[in-house]
């Protein structure tokens, strides 16, 4: 047999044992039937993403993020408010960075926040605990202006919100 039709039959084993091995990985991790669209979904976007990094290869060797000011920073924070489910944003924890030229009318941004949910009680048991707190990290379009990026909260895209312990 040819060596490529080898090469091709050894990767196409190799991948059906690995999605076989991550299916039942994922299985005895969760204890929950998987979801085979949503594993595969999941690699794809992981791929993709690596694929996609050498796109701001230039950015990337001349420094990392450039770190902006919200200007309207209150409508950015009632916006994460409302599409996270947070009781509250700290707004003086809002960071705004983009790897695109900033002299480019409108960039993309990610915004990072603190973010707090208050205590909830109901009857029965008194539990007491304090008040959590959350990252929550989200993308948007904004719009450059002299004193910083004017966001526009329509396109605000959450990420994910993650529990800080």
């Amino acid at each position: 047999m040819p060596r490529i039709i080898k090469l091709f039959l050894f990767l196409i084993i190799f991948l059906a044992f690995f999605e076989a091995g991550l299916i039942s990985s994922y299985t005895l991790v969760t204890s929950k039937p998987p979801d085979v669209e949503k594993l595969i979904e999941m690699q794809i976007d992981t791929v993709s993403s690596f694929l996609d990094s050498g796109k701001n290869i230039t950015s990337t060797i001349t420094g990392g993020p450039e770190e902006i000011r919200i200007i309207n920073n209150a409508d950015v924070a009632d916006a994460l408010k409302a599409r996270t489910g947070l009781d509250g944003i700290n707004i003086r924890s809002l960071n705004a960075t983009t790897t695109e030229d900033t002299s480019l009318e409108n960039i993309n941004i990610n915004i990072t926040a603190t973010g707090y949910r208050e205590n909830q009680t109901g009857s029965g048991q008194i539990v007491i605990r304090p008040t959590e707190q959350f990252t929550v990290t989200a993308a948007a379009r904004a719009e450059t202006r002299s004193s910083g990026v004017w966001v526009d909260v329509r396109t605000l895209r959450i990420i994910s919100v993650t529990r800080i312990y």
